[in-house]
C-alpha cells in the first residue's frame, strides 16, 4: 500500500498561544545519559526521551516538556499512560504526565490498561475480573488480550467487557516477548523472533482457532490499521521492515520498505491508527526516522540552543538576595523555565556571592563577581557588581596615604578577619593577607610584601593603608578632598568610608537642597513595604554620623514613619523615582473601581487591564515591542523575570507568567 506523504514538524510558540512548562519529578535521581536520545514514540510529537522526560505538542502549538524518570509510555499526543522507574503509574490528559496516587507496582501498559506485577489487570481504579498470574497484555483498536501464565492466549469478546475467549495456549509463556492485538488478531512475539498469529475468524471444521506463523526472526512488531486489510509492521533481526499483505497474503511479509535499513523497532501514531502519518523507525544507534512514502526524514532530538539568565538586580546592596530566573530555548523554539535546583551555579567569587538552598543569591561583600549558570550543558553568565549601602565610618587621610578601618573594610568587602589590634589575617577566598601595626612588612599569599605605609592604631581601632586592597583585590582607592572621606571601588561596585569630618560638611553643604522637600506630600507606590497608596507627608530630613539622611514622614492616620539611611543622591533620586512614591492621589487621579483597586495593591494582572493599571500593579517593563497585522495593533510588555502581558487598543489580551 502507497503511503501519504505529509509534513513532520514542531510549530514555533508565539505569544499569542504561549507555552506551558510542568515541573514534574519523582523518586531518587537518575543519572543521565551521555547523549540524550528519543527512547519511544507514542504518536505524533510525543517522544519518550532516554533520561526518562517526555515530549508532547499538542496541536503543533502548545509545547509541554516534562521532566521525570518515565520509563514506558502507551497512547498518544493526547491522552496515555506510562511507568515511571520506580514501577508507579503515570497518565496524562490533554497535558503534563501526573503520577496516580497509589498505583505502585506495575509491569506493563497499554492503552487504557495496566498489569502489575501480581498479575492482575486494571483500567482505571477497578481490576478486570476473571484475569489472574497476567504476563503480558495488548490494547488495539477496541480490542484487549491478556497472555497467562500458564500460556491461554485470551481475547475479550467485542460488545462483551470481562468475558474473555481462549484463542489457543502456547508452551513455555515466560518465552513471549510481547504481543499485539487488532480487529480480532492477537500476535505473539517469542524470544526466538518467531511470531505467531490467532485470528478470531481462523478456524478449523472443529472451530479450534488456528494459529499461524508470519515469521521466524523478527524483533518488534505492531499493528496498525489500513484499508482494506490492517497490517501487523514487523522488524527483522537483520534490520529490515516489512509490512504483511492483503487477504490472503495478511499472514504474510509481502511488502519491504526498501528505503528502512539498520532498523530495531518501529511505531505508529495510535491517535490516528492507520498509515497517515506515516512510520516511525528506530535505527540500531538510537536515532530516529520518520518513513512516508519512500521519503526519509530525522527526527531530532530537542535540545537546548540558548540559555537566557536573568538576575533580579546586576547590582545589588550587601546583604541583598537576588533572585535568578532561567529559560532555556530548545531547538523545537520551546521556552522552559528552569528551577535553579535544576541547574549549576557558578559564582566566580564566592565569598561576595553565595547561593542560598531557596535558590536565591545573597551579596555577601562588595566588588565584582561573575555568576555562571549551566543547564542542559549550555552556560550563560552575568556580572554582578555589589555596592554598601550604608557607609563605613573612620577613614582618615595622613601624609597623603588613605587609611580605612581593617575588620569593617575587609568584612565589608565579603572577607573574613581574625586577630585583633595588634594584627590580623584576612582571607577572600583563596587570597589571604596578613599584616601587624606599626609595622611595613605583610603577607600576601605567602609572600611578604612592603606596604606604602604601616599599619595604625587610631583610637583603639586598627587602620591599614587602603593601597593593601589595590594590591591584595585590584580595587581602586580615592579620597574625595570635599566630603573628606575614601571610597574603595571595583568597577561599578563601591563602597564609602567616612572620616569624623564628612558628616558636618554633608549636613552643612546638603541640608538646604535637601530641605525643599519637607512638607511636601506623597502617595506610597512600593516603598519599605508600607501600604500601597497611602498619603504620606515628609516632615523631616535627618542626617547620620555616616553622611547619610533618614527621611522622616507623618501617615495619614498621623503615624510617624521613618526610611533607611541612604546618601543625599538616593533622597533625590527616591523623591523622583515614581516606582518608590508618587506625587499625586491615585485614587483621585485614576477614578477606577474597588476590584480592580484591589487587584493592583495586591500586584495581581488581570485581562482587560489598561496600560496604567499593568504599569502600578507590576512596574515599568524591561522591553516592550508593537507588531500589527489583521488590522490590529499588540503592544507586548516583558519584564525581567520573563513575565509577559500583551495589549490591543490598550487592554491586556494575554498574560504569560
Amino acid at each position: 500500500m502507497k503511503l501519504k506523504k505529509t509534513l513532520f514538524f514542531i510549530a514555533l510558540i508565539s505569544v499569542f498561544c504561549g507555552f506551558s512548562l510542568i515541573n514534574w519529578t519523582t523518586g531518587t535521581a537518575y543519572a543521565e545519559e551521555s547523549q540524550l536520545q528519543i527512547k519511544d514514540i507514542a504518536g505524533k510529537d510525543t517522544y519518550l526521551m532516554s533520561d526518562g522526560s517526555m515530549w508532547s505538542t499538542i496541536d503543533g502549538a502548545r509545547i509541554i516538556h516534562t521532566p521525570g524518570t518515565i520509563s514506558a509510555i502507551s497512547g498518544n499526543v493526547y491522552h496515555g499512560m506510562g511507568i515511571t522507574r520506580d514501577s508507579r503509574l503515570i497518565s496524562w490528559e490533554f497535558g503534563a504526565p501526573d503520577v496516580l496516587e497509589g498505583k505502585t507496582g506495575v509491569k506493563q501498559v497499554s492503552g487504557s490498561y495496566w498489569l502489575k506485577t501480581d498479575g492482575t489487570v486494571w483500567s482505571g481504579d477497578k481490576p478486570l475480573k476473571n484475569l489472574n498470574s497476567i504476563l503480558l497484555i495488548a490494547d488495539g483498536d477496541k480490542n484487549f488480550a491478556a497472555l497467562s501464565s500458564n500460556g491461554d492466549v485470551l481475547f475479550e469478546e467485542p460488545y462483551k467487557p470481562g468475558q474473555f475467549k481462549k484463542l489457543g495456549m502456547v508452551e513455555q509463556a515466560s518465552s513471549i516477548k510481547s504481543m499485539a492485538v487488532h480487529d480480532g488478531r492477537v500476535a505473539l512475539l517469542y524470544d526466538s523472533g518467531k511470531i505467531v498469529v490467532y485470528e478470531t475468524s481462523n478456524f478449523d471444521d472443529n472451530g479450534r482457532i488456528i494459529p499461524v506463523t508470519v515469521a521466524e526472526d523478527a524483533v518488534h512488531m505492531v499493528y496498525v490499521s489500513r484499508y482494506p486489510t490492517d497490517a501487523l509492521i514487523v522488524t527483522l533481526k537483520d534490520g529490515t521492515v516489512w509490512v504483511t499483505g492483503e487477504y490472503k497474503d495478511r499472514w504474510k511479509l509481502k511488502d519491504p520498505i526498501a528505503s528502512l535499513s539498520g532498523i530495531v523497532k518501529t511505531a505508529v501514531d495510535s491517535y490516528k491508527d492507520d498509515l497517515s502519518e506515516g512510520i516511525y523507525a528506530q535505527r540500531n544507534d538510537g536515532s530516529w526516522v520518520l518513513y512516508k512514502d519512500g521519503d526519509i526524514s530525522p527526527i531530532d532530538v530537542p535540545v537546548v540552543t540558548d540559555l537566557a539568565v536573568s538576575i533580579s538586580d546586576t547590582k545589588p546592596f550587601v546583604g541583598d538576595s537576588l533572585k535568578v530566573d532561567i529559560q532555556e530555548t530548545y531547538s523545537n523554539k520551546a521556552k522552559i523555565k528552569v528551577p535553579v535546583r535544576d541547574a549549576k551555579v557558578d559564582v566566580e567569587k564566592p565569598y561576595l556571592m553565595k547561593l542560598q538552598p531557596d535558590g536565591t543569591l545573597k551579596a555577601a561583600g562588595v566588588g565584582k563577581t561573575q555568576v555562571t549558570v549551566t543547564s542542559s550543558g549550555v552556560s550563560s553568565t552575568v556580572t554582578v557588581s555589589t555596592s554598601l549601602r550604608n557607609n563605613l565610618k573612620y577613614a582618615k587621610q595622613v601624609n597623603s596615604n588613605i587609611f580605612v578601618p581593617a575588620k569593617a573594610a575587609i568584612q565589608a568587602l565579603g572577607g573574613t578577619v581574625s586577630g585583633g589590634s595588634e594584627g590580623m589575617d584576612a582571607k577572600f577566598g583563596e587570597t589571604a593577607i596578613s599584616f601587624k601595626a606599626g609595622s611595613s612588612q605583610a603577607s600576601l599569599n605567602g609572600n611578604m610584601i612592603r606596604l606604602k605605609a604601616s599599619p595604625i592604631l587610631d583610637k583603639g581601632e586598627l587602620l591599614i593603608p587602603a593601597s593593601l586592597l589595590t594590591d591584595a583585590l585590584g580595587a581602586n582607592v580615592s579620597w574625595d578632598a570635599k566630603w573628606k572621606q575614601a571610597q574603595i571601588s571595583f568597577g561599578d561596585a563601591s563602597m564609602t568610608i567616612v572620616s569624623s569630618e564628612t558628616a558636618g560638611l554633608i549636613k552643612k553643604a546638603m541640608q538646604g537642597s535637601l530641605a525643599k522637600f519637607i512638607g511636601k506630600t506623597y502617595w506610597v507606590n512600593d516603598f519599605e513595604g508600607w501600604e500601597r497608596f497611602s498619603k504620606i507627608t515628609v516632615t523631616d530630613v535627618l542626617p547620620d554620623d555616616k553622611g547619610e539622611f533618614s527621611i522622616v514622614f507623618k501617615s495619614g492616620a498621623g503615624q510617624t514613619l521613618r526610611s533607611y539611611s541612604m546618601n543625599s543622591s538616593e533622597v533625590m533620586q527616591l523623591f523622583a523615582d515614581r516606582s518608590s512614591l508618587l506625587n499625586y492621589d491615585p485614587y483621585q487621579k485614576f477614578k477606577w473601581s474597588a476590584s480592580v483597586w484591589k487587584q493592583i495593591k495586591a500586584g495581581s494582572v488581570s485581562l482587560g487591564m489598561t496600560k496604567e493599571q499593568v504599569q502600578l500593579s507590576w512596574g515599568n517593563p524591561v522591553a516592550k515591542d508593537i507588531t500589527s497585522g489583521g488590522g490590529k495593533t499588540i503592544e507586548t510588555w516583558g519584564y525581567s523575570n520573563f513575565d509577559v502581558v500583551s495589549f490591543v487598543d490598550g487592554k491586556v489580551i494575554l498574560i504569560i507568567m
